[in-house]
């Protein structure tokens, strides 16, 4: 692994590609070795990766010098490794739920059916959140992110995760209300 000099750290804090391609093939072959560690598959090993290095490219202003770019790189695929495991988990637990019921059942057609319908309306309605509520009801119920994780990727306090979080479930969970008492 090759250190990454003032000089390149100072471009790619300034947003210039060419220096953060330096620092992606410097730590690439790392951060991947550590990706693989969790997960045992070479694409979902590739994924983690790239979205690592997707984060480390958005956060680069709270990086303070060269020498944190690797930590930063390390802690960040690990949260994304968890997530998707979790991710997968989730996955694989639907499907076993799914081939628990039979297959060709009308009542099934008609339950997917309403899900679709829930599942479009619940997207919807976390569409028209305010922006920053938005954010951080997805961050916090699709992503599983704690208020701090989420704190420091949007650069807010954990006090507004909170408050933005509290706003934004009450009003998706009164809305899902009132549609669930319209189609039962």
């Amino acid at each position: 692994m090759k250190k990454v000099s003032e000089a390149v750290f100072v471009d790619f804090k300034a947003g210039y590609s060419k220096a953060f391609r330096i620092i992606f093939d410097a730590y690439h072959q790392i951060v991947l070795q550590h990706a693989y560690g969790f997960c045992r598959q070479r694409e979902e090993a590739e994924e983690i990766a790239q979205d690592t290095f997707t984060q480390l490219f958005i956060y680069r202003d709270r990086i303070q010098d060269g020498e944190s770019i690797l930590p930063f790189l390390y802690a960040v695929s690990k949260r994304i490794a968890i997530s998707h495991f979790r991710r997968k988990i989730i996955r694989e637990q639907a499907l076993e739920h799914i081939e628990i019921f039979p297959k060709n059942n009308s009542y099934d057609t008609q339950e997917a059916v309403l899900v679709k319908e829930l599942q479009h309306t619940l997207d919807k309605i976390v569409d028209e959140l305010p922006q920053q509520q938005k954010k951080v009801f997805i961050l916090n119920k699709l992503d599983d992110l704690s208020y701090q994780e989420i704190a420091e990727r949007l650069a807010v306090s954990k006090n507004t995760v909170k408050n933005h979080l509290t706003v934004a479930t009450k009003t998706v969970r009164l809305k899902l209300q009132r549609i669930m008492y319209v189609f039962f």
